[in-house]
Formats: structure tokens, C-alpha cells, sequence
């Protein structure tokens, strides 16, 4: 009796130790997904963008300010917030999570700070895909 019940453990134990391998080979548990962008000649206002499709998730936001990083843990998601970055601040914005099978999509978009005479605005995007268990 004693033999059955270690072997049913061992079999249990062997199953999941597999199958606990398999999932970890499969995916990784996160990302480190950026986009950067230049170093600004006059005072802008940014606007940050984060969102997730399908199954990908974010754990965190950090984008840069006058002040430095600011990060936002677990954000709600589609995700957006506006700075006003003076001149000579860069811009820069990254995210921790996992695409998994969807994709993680990062933006930010530019204008003149209201005060400046010139009227410049961009638009910058990226997408992070998994494939074949790295971030791309």
C-alpha cells in the first residue's frame, strides 16, 4: 500500500515539475519594453500612451518629467498623461509586463507648449510583440 502511494506521488510531482518547465521555456515572466525619444530644443508639451491588446498585461509605467521618472504601478489601462518637459529634457517612456500572446503598444505625441509661437507636433509609436520568448 505504502509503495502505490509514493509512487502517485512521485507521478503527480514528475507531472507538474514538466510541465512548470515547459511554461518557463514558453514565455518570460516580463518585459522591459521602451521607446525613447530626442532631447527637446524648445519647451513641449508630451502626451505618454500605454495599451495592452489581447492577453498582454503592464505591471508598470515610468515616464520622464522636469522632476525625473515618475512610475505608475498596475495603471489602468489604456493608459495616458500630459507633461510639459522644458527645453533640453528628454523624452523617454518604458513599461514592465507581458505581451504574452497580444502585443503592448507604447506612444507618445508632441505639440508646442502653448506659449511658444511655433505650432510642431509629432507622434511617435512602437509595439511589443513576444516572439519566440523574447520581446520584440
Amino acid at each position: 500500500m505504502r509503495l502505490i502511494v509514493i509512487f502517485s506521488l512521485l507521478t503527480v510531482a514528475s507531472a507538474l515539475l514538466q510541465s512548470c518547465e515547459e511554461r518557463a521555456e514558453l514565455t518570460p515572466t516580463q518585459c522591459n519594453c521602451d521607446i525613447d525619444g530626442t532631447k527637446l530644443t524648445e519647451e513641449h508639451l508630451v502626451t505618454y500612451h500605454v495599451d495592452a491588446e489581447d492577453e498582454a498585461f503592464v505591471s508598470s509605467v515610468t515616464y520622464h518629467t522636469n522632476d525625473g521618472p515618475v512610475t505608475t504601478n498596475h495603471p489602468s489601462l489604456p493608459f495616458s498623461t500630459t507633461v510639459q518637459l522644458a527645453k533640453g529634457e528628454s523624452i523617454a517612456l518604458s513599461v514592465v509586463g507581458n505581451p504574452g500572446k497580444g502585443v503592448i503598444i507604447l506612444t507618445y505625441d508632441t505639440r508646442s507648449a502653448p506659449d511658444s509661437s511655433d505650432m510642431l507636433s509629432s507622434s511617435v509609436s512602437k509595439a511589443w510583440i513576444l516572439e519566440d520568448g523574447i520581446c520584440r
